[in-house]
C-alpha cells in the first residue's frame, strides 16, 4: 500500500519549466510580429502625411502660377528656373519641386511634381505627388477665353 501512495506523490501536477519557456518564446515571437506590423503602419501613416503636405504644396504652386498666367503666356520664356526658385519656392525645403517640361517655356497644360525623401519606404514612387495644371487659353491682351 505504501508503494501505491508514494507513486501518487511522485506524479507531477502543473507545467514543467520547459513548457513555460516554450510558451514564452512563442508569445514573444507573436509580440515581435505585432510590433513590426505597428512600425510599418506608422511608416505608412507618416508617408500619408507627407503625401498630403506635398499635395497641398503642389496645388499651391498651381494657384500661384495662375496669378501669372497672363504674363507667362505673353512671355513664355519667363517660366524658367529663376521664376521657379524665386516665385514658386516651396514652403518647406524638405520637398523638391519639378515640372514635366520647362524647356519650351510656359504652356497651358503641364505637370507639377513634388517629391520628398523617405528612406524607410521601399518604393520611391510612393514619395512623389503629381498634379496636372491646366489653364484656360489666354488671348492677346490677356483676356481669358472661357
Amino acid at each position: 500500500m505504501k508503494n501505491c501512495q508514494s507513486a501518487k506523490h511522485n506524479k507531477q501536477n502543473g507545467f514543467s519549466l520547459l513548457e513555460v519557456i516554450i510558451a514564452l518564446v512563442v508569445s514573444n515571437i507573436a509580440l515581435l510580429g505585432l510590433v513590426a506590423g505597428e512600425l510599418k503602419s506608422l511608416q505608412y501613416a507618416n508617408n500619408s502625411y507627407q503625401y498630403t503636405v506635398a499635395l497641398i504644396q503642389a496645388n499651391n504652386v498651381v494657384e500661384r502660377v495662375f496669378n501669372d498666367v497672363c504674363t507667362l503666356k505673353t512671355t513664355p520664356s519667363k517660366f524658367d528656373a529663376d521664376y521657379v526658385q524665386n516665385d514658386l519656392a516651396l514652403l518647406n525645403n524638405k520637398y523638391a519641386l519639378t515640372f514635366s517640361d520647362m524647356s519650351a517655356g510656359f504652356s497651358e497644360n503641364f505637370n507639377v511634381y513634388v517629391s520628398w525623401d523617405d528612406k524607410r519606404m521601399d518604393d520611391n514612387n510612393l514619395n512623389k505627388v503629381a498634379v496636372k495644371a491646366s489653364y484656360p487659353t489666354v488671348k492677346s491682351g490677356c483676356s481669358v477665353n472661357g
